[in-house]
């Protein structure tokens, strides 16, 4: 039984499926970008861990942003034992969102997929994730479907954070139970048919993707959010003060393309029944 929940409607086809004898000599199935900021402790782990899990050809992508503890060495360290391991070196344009949409144009996957450096995020559902690709557009880590949940977190910051989901949910005008998660995969040809309308701002650039792909069918697989292993929390209150700039400027763009929608269908219907009065 599929544990997945979908919504939305078109799907954008994709002619081979994983684990073909064509999708596998093409390049790697599945490009997982891995932004950094001072997560060296943690690289190892992840690695080993990921390579474990993932039996389709894949590489793993850490789009650094100028550690100061030498994260992007540790990662060019491990390439020797893991050469699927690749490193973005940035120096320009900090952030969490422009290190994804960089890692984005120097993928080779069939498939891209985001997660975090902090080991909160359960490898082990990322043959889910890939899988769910076969018949959907985007398919999303989630917190808040059945089976998932949180670890080590307090009543106060679920609640925060449940409040979030909901208000991001009520902006965009989607039905999906985590648009906040930082854990997901989706085809490159849905990332291409968007990547000019989806800006690097903020840092939950699945709300960028989210708001720029309004029919795609999503996937949620349920996963558990584990306490950080080593490391500190980018989380404050500037990040927060980020998502709900991001939030505005969305739920402004959603409203008018829908305006412009709206107007395009009445002059269509003018210009029908001028054409209907002449005839």
């Amino acid at each position: 039984m599929n544990p997945c929940k979908s919504h939305g409607q078109k799907v954008l086809i994709d002619v081979d499926l994983p684990g073909s004898k064509k999708a596998e000599s093409a390049g790697p199935l599945l490009s997982l970008i891995i932004p950094t900021l001072n997560e060296a402790e943690n690289i190892p782990a992840l690695v080993a861990r990921i390579s474990r899990t993932l039996s389709t050809a894949h590489e793993i992508i850490f789009a650094d942003d100028a550690s100061a503890d030498g994260t992007a060495d540790v990662a060019e360290g491990l390439r020797d034992e893991f050469p699927q391991v690749r490193v973005l070196r940035r120096t320009e344009h900090p952030g969490l969102s422009a290190a994804v949409l960089d890692g984005f144009r120097a993928a080779r996957g069939r498939y891209l997929g985001v997660m975090d450096a902090d080991l909160q995020h359960d490898q082990s559902i990322l043959p889910q994730l890939v899988r769910a690709l076969t018949t959907h557009d985007v398919a999303v880590a989630s917190r808040y479907t059945p089976k998932g949940g949180t670890l080590g977190w307090s009543f106060v910051r679920e609640l925060q954070s449940r409040v979030a989901g909901f208000l991001s949910r009520w902006a965009l005008g989607i039905d999906i139970k985590d648009p906040l998660s930082g854990y997901f995969v989706l085809r490159r040809s849905a990332f291409e048919a968007v990547a000019t309308d989806v800006k690097p701002r903020g840092w939950k650039i699945l709300l960028e993707i989210l708001a720029a792909l309004p029919g795609a069918r999503v996937a949620e697989v349920p996963f558990t959010f584990r306490a950080r292993h080593a490391g500190e929390s980018k989380l404050n209150h500037r990040v927060a003060l980020t998502w709900l700039r991001q939030l505005r400027e969305l739920r402004r763009e959603r409203l008018q393309r829908s305006g412009d929608r709206r107007r395009s269908v009445a002059q269509l219907s003018d210009a029908r029944s001028t054409t209907e009065v002449v005839a």
